[in-house]
């Protein structure tokens, strides 16, 4: 995988193909006005960069065809694939360099690339009949075993079984290609669904904690790693858990990737935990709604103490849980998913969170980063929780963290 000094190398390798392209401007007055819109792009200032590179393009006398460069980087870095597009083939046009041809071809393929969203798919559940869930809430005296690429799936429920076998199939493909820009998953992992809680308990490695319903660990005999997640067939009522389907298992498969994929580096926990939530089956609207009341209240986690924390040290763990899913919803949906990749890579390397992400977007480090990034964060959450339980069909309960109530929205897929 491509360390940070090398995504930093490449990133100054594409400015250095973008200042080369324009360093042959006759007209001192053009050079100037052209220099000045690379300065914005390499700060950051993308539609700064845009609207200069665009006017010298577009002027009617004397038009500069070696801006549309800079207005199609520009667009490319504000994620508006399209419009970037339009802009490098309006540079191809005029541009008879080969080296440069091909850089700008490379890039609109990487345009393409960035601008497929990963497909959106209903939460596993809701595909499932009544008279199937029922089925799944049945018991029997043996195990059934479903073995797949992955995954080895052992469970008192024959279907259950061919079930959590596909899911955890296509859980571990979002997780690999959406979360971890396309990262390989080679190993086996044993998966073993216990029909109610005290049996998972009393079964699973680990320790695991009294009020959680699946859990994932890493044993090792000698040097060979043992890989597994233990998971509960059964809610309190007896019934079919489809949230273990839904939530628990890509969550805690999530978390099992994580842990390899960092391998010995530290993984901050708001990082983790917001991942594990992203690798979820579809996004829980109770979270947006409780992280942005926490956002606008006195149980606000600041983003800096929420990056530093541990778990332990939050006074409220619901709060902790919805401000890490939200601030990493924020990241992962404004950055494409080789940004999002290199800014992992960035976080294991050992660069903290806000310097993490600067590198993945090739912009100048700034002391100011994270009081922005913080700021522009908590805008976005307040308003995407107050938007939410606006449209609420009902109205929230009075019970929960903060007066938050469960949103009844339909969640979004991812």
């Amino acid at each position: 995988m491509p360390s940070a000094r090398h995504m930093a190398a490449v990133a100054c390798a594409a400015m250095a193909v973008i200042c080369a392209a324009a360093s042959t401007v006759p007209a001192a007055g053009d050079r100037s006005d052209l220099h000045t819109a690379l300065a914005d792009l390499r700060a950051g200032r993308f539609q700064d960069a845009e609207q200069a590179a665009l006017a010298l393009a577009t002027r009617e006398t004397s038009p500069l065809p070696r801006a549309w460069l800079v207005v199609a980087t520009a667009r490319q870095r504000q994620r508006r694939f399209d419009d970037a597009l339009e802009a490098f083939r309006q540079y191809l046009s005029c541009c008879d360099s080969t080296h440069l041809r091909q850089y700008v071809l490379e890039q609109m393929d990487a345009c393409r690339t960035d601008a497929q969203p990963p497909a959106a798919t209903a939460s596993p559940s809701s595909r499932l009949s009544p008279a199937e869930l029922r089925n799944l809430s049945g018991i029997d005296w043996v195990t059934y075993t479903e073995t797949t690429a992955h995954f080895t799936v052992r469970s008192r429920n024959a279907a259950l079984s061919k079930l959590v076998a596909a899911e955890a199939e296509d859980a571990l493909t979002r997780i690999c290609r959406d979360l971890l820009g396309g990262q390989e998953y080679p190993h086996s992992v044993s998966i073993y669904v216990w029909p109610n809680r005290d049996e998972y308990l009393a079964n699973s490695p680990g320790n695991a904690p009294e009020w959680s319903d699946g859990s994932f660990t890493i044993s090792y005999s000698g040097d060979l790693p043992t890989r597994r997640i233990d998971l509960t067939q059964l809610d309190a009522q007896r019934r079919f858990a489809a949230v273990m389907i839904d939530r628990i298992l890509p969550h805690e498969m999530c978390h099992l990737v994580v842990k390899e994929y960092f391998g010995d580096s530290p993984c901050p926990l708001a990082v983790n935990e917001g991942l594990a939530m992203l690798a979820e089956s579809h996004i829980d609207n109770e979270r947006i709604i409780l992280a942005g009341k926490a956002l606008s209240s006195k149980a606000k986690i600041p983003l800096e103490t929420l990056l530093a924390a541990e778990l332990s040290d939050m006074p409220s763990k619901e709060v902790f849980y919805a401000e890490c899913f939200s601030f990493m919803e924020y990241v992962h949906s404004r950055l494409t998913v080789r940004q999002f990749k290199a800014f992992l890579d960035h976080v294991k390397s050992g660069c903290e969170v806000a310097e993490a992400i600067q590198r993945a977007l090739a912009v100048p480090g700034e002391e100011s980063l994270l009081p922005a990034l913080a700021a522009a964060w908590e805008e976005q959450a307040v308003a995407d929780g107050q938007i939410l339980e606006a449209l609420s069909v009902e109205q929230a309960s009075t019970s929960g963290p903060l007066d938050a109530g469960p949103a009844t929205l339909q969640a979004k897929s991812r």
